[in-house]
């Protein structure tokens, strides 16, 4: 009995590394973005399990790799954060902020940095593996908070970059396999199916590349007043034969992989398309000025609920067997319970207690005279909105646990 106990846990372990290895972890969980977790077990008003405190703005989302939390911080770092306790296992310098999320794939993280470079860690101590050169980062407004977060399949990894590529390179030595030249900033996640790699571009088109690099198709979005490129700045969703994406022409998309060609559109009025995410049968869409979270029928387009919430929303929604959690500009991060479409808050971080009342009155409205306070400034509004500790995360749900960061840069566990 003893040997079969030790043979039994070997292979227990060795499973499990396997599965690790198998299965890359990145943006949204999975390279085609689904973000859906099993078996979540969340209790209604999670408590502070440990924070951590960068030394600059967090807007990348948490990697769950074994015991580690991988996160970037705009401190130019990237850490890795002990799961447990939030101790630090290791952190690496680069010579810009780290906006992107990582990707961590056969033990090896890949991330894009600010610097222009694009690094390859060992996830067990943090030493550089190998980096690569882009032709260098840049920012396309205020409202660009995310760099491209890496998508790794297959040996290979995809990310896009400010200087208006998507690139495609082997795993292994961070040797350039391809790159395909867009019109814009791509800052945008790339969404890897099958046989696809699929992305949006500042420049208003969403492009189809095959796995060698060549175009399949692009799609020019309509565009608006205000937006007359309709740049696309997030990442996609794939789930059967259909792409659904947003852009800043206030429309979501569905497209066929196939060839391109529309599935059908939905226009919400006056606001910005954040990002998708999939539910079963619903499609989850977190918006900009419309201060609501949209859900449609994947199928047809359909609207089913659209629950408000206080103020913009740039995050993904992360998906449970029965709610979606996702966090606000306001520093307070929301539950959407998919059976009743309802929102309800689930935690505030420690800046959006203290300055939260700045910016909403008793009722949870927007204090009036705002405008007349950043003097009609809508940039300084924006940077305002910071001091409440935004949360631009996508949620890491393990468990019982969630794991995200804020624009105050603290990194959180809840439990």
């Amino acid at each position: 009995m003893p040997y079969f106990k030790k043979y039994f846990y070997c292979f227990v372990l060795a499973f499990f590394f396997l599965e690790m290895n198998l299965y890359a972890q990145q943006l949204a969980r999975t390279a085609d973005r689904h973000n859906y977790t099993s078996g979540a077990l969340i209790q209604e008003r999670p408590q502070v399990k440990w924070r951590f405190q960068t030394e600059g703005q967090v807007y990348s989302s948490p990697v769950l790799y074994a015991d580690k939390i991988i996160i970037g911080s705009c401190d130019s770092n990237l850490y890795a954060l002990n799961k447990a306790d939030g101790s630090v296992l290791w952190k690496y310098k680069t010579g810009g902020e780290v906006r992107a999320t990582a990707a961590v794939d056969q033990q090896v993280v890949y991330f894009l940095s600010a610097d222009g470079h694009f690094y390859a860690l060992d996830v067990h101590t943090g030493k550089q593996l190998w980096t690569f050169k882009t032709q260098g980062e840049k920012t396309y407004d205020i409202w660009d908070y995310f760099q491209s977060s890496a998508a790794v399949e297959s040996g290979i990894v995809y990310f896009g970059s400010g200087d208006g590529h998507i690139y495609a390179l082997d795993a292994k030595n961070g040797k350039e396999i391809w790159k395909y030249k867009t019109a814009g900033i791509v800052h945008a996640s790339p969404t890897v199916t099958a046989h696809e790699i699929l992305i949006g571009s500042f420049d208003g088109y969403f492009y189809c590349l095959e796995k060698n690099g060549d175009l399949r198709w692009k799609f020019k979005t309509i565009g608006e007043h205000y937006f007359p490129k309709g740049e696309v700045q997030f990442h996609a969703v794939a789930a059967d034969s259909s792409v659904y994406f947003g852009a800043r022409d206030f429309n979501i998309y569905a497209l066929k992989i196939k060839d391109g060609t529309g599935h059908w559109v939905y226009h919400q009025p006056g606001s910005w398309i954040s990002v998708p995410s999939l539910a079963g049968k619903q499609l989850l869409l977190t918006m900009s000025d419309s201060y609501s979270v949209l859900a449609l029928d994947k199928v047809y387009g359909g609207k089913l609920y659209e629950p408000r919430i206080p103020l913009n929303t740039f995050s993904s929604a992360s998906i449970t067997d029965s709610a979606a959690y996702f966090g606000a500009l306001d520093g307070v991060l929301y539950k959407l319970d998919l059976s009743k479409g309802t929102v309800s808050s689930v935690f505030q971080t420690a800046s959006s207690k203290l300055n939260r009342s700045n910016f909403f009155d008793e009722k949870d409205k927007l204090r009036t005279g705002l405008d007349e306070k950043y003097a009609h400034d809508i940039h300084k509004l924006f940077t305002g909105y910071l001091r409440m500790g935004s949360i631009f995360s996508t949620v890491w749900i393990d468990g019982q646990s969630l794991y995200f960061g804020s624009a105050d840069g603290a990194v959180y566990a809840l439990e």
